[in-house]
């Protein structure tokens, strides 16, 4: 079927079909469906690119971990697949930086961004929703206005990993989590807590400990600390890997054995970025979200749009466990 054909059937002109073909957002949605409508009834929906999202941005903190590596490389997977151009900016946890980003793109038509929110707490979106589609991944935000999001189930991943350890034989766990701007380390603090009150361990110590998630020497300086002060703890949840690399270090300078004098579960894994640091302690149990095949659904929700006017959509991802050992006394 031609433009022309098409035109003849909806009654529509070929100038407004051409520049919806062009730009979605161009014409009306009535407009938008009624041809939809016409190319599906006849078979013909997949000839024609009538889609908005044109290019893919992903706009992420950093590169530093397992988790937005595989979110990165399933994201070009698709991208590479339907020949869409890719960009990628780095926020370094700065929202002043994260503003900037979206403002440079603010005019820009058929942009579909997949966002990784920086680390501070916002009073609003640094975004225009109706310019752009947005898929937001990994840290949520309570806003009414993001409609698509892609998040890992973290409260039940850390209470598992909690009771594994528990389970295993430990009595005083501790969790390393990052800042609490961040819904994720917040998630991951608050399904440790649940697992220390199922287990009747609440009472009164603390178990809860804060660094940073994109700094290793604040796993390693809270472990040091905790021994110097002469805090007990026999397991540790190290609530992401970069935390998890410091605290291994430490853990390793003070000849605390794993799991004989502390047990031991991390998020996310060890292997990719530090191999030697993983060799020296391959029974590390691993608490691993499909961060690829999330990349992998978030461009391809984005690449589906047929209008600025999303649904809302939330995909839920469970953790995989990698059990080697270290949940156990």
């Amino acid at each position: 079927m031609k433009i022309r054909e098409l035109s003849r059937i909806s009654g529509i002109s070929p100038a407004t079909i051409s520049r919806m073909l062009k730009d979605p957002n161009s014409v009306k949605e009535s407009t938008r469906n009624k041809v939809n409508n016409i190319l599906k009834n006849n078979g013909m929906d997949k000839c024609f690119s009538i889609k908005c999202v044109k290019r893919v941005i992903l706009v992420i903190p950093d590169l530093s971990n397992t988790f937005y590596l595989d979110l990165f490389n399933g994201i070009v997977s698709v991208v590479q697949k339907n020949n869409i151009p890719f960009e990628i900016y780095l926020t370094n946890e700065s929202i002043e930086e994260e503003t900037k980003i979206f403002s440079r793109i603010e005019e820009d038509k058929g942009i579909g961004v997949i966002w990784v929110p920086a680390s501070d707490k916002r009073d609003k979106l640094p975004y225009n929703k109706n310019t752009n589609i947005i898929s937001l991944v990994d840290r949520n935000l309570e806003f009414e206005d993001i409609y698509i999001k892609n998040l890992s189930n973290n409260f039940s991943a850390a209470k598992k990993a909690a009771d594994l350890l528990i389970e295993g034989g430990a009595r005083n766990p501790i969790i390393i989590t990052g800042s609490l701007n961040l819904s994720n380390a917040q998630e991951r603090k608050e399904g440790f807590l649940e697992s220390i009150k199922n287990h009747h361990l609440d009472n009164g110590v603390n178990r809860v400990y804060y660094g940073d998630f994109n700094n290793s020497y604040s796993g390693y300086d809270m472990i040091k600390t905790l021994v110097k002060e002469k805090v007990e703890f026999d397991s540790i949840l190290a609530a992401n890997q970069i935390l998890a690399i410091g605290i291994l270090k430490a853990l390793r300078e003070l000849k605390l054995s794993i799991p004989n004098d502390v047990s031991i579960i991390t998020f996310d894994k060890l292997v990719n970025l530090y191999p030697s640091l993983y060799y020296e302690n391959d029974n590390i149990s691993e608490v691993v979200f499909p961060a690829f095949d999330i990349g992998v659904n978030a461009t391809n929700v984005l690449l589906e749009q047929k209008s600025l006017n999303t649904p809302k959509q939330i995909y839920n991802y469970s953790a995989q466990f990698n059990l080697r050992g270290s949940e156990k006394k």
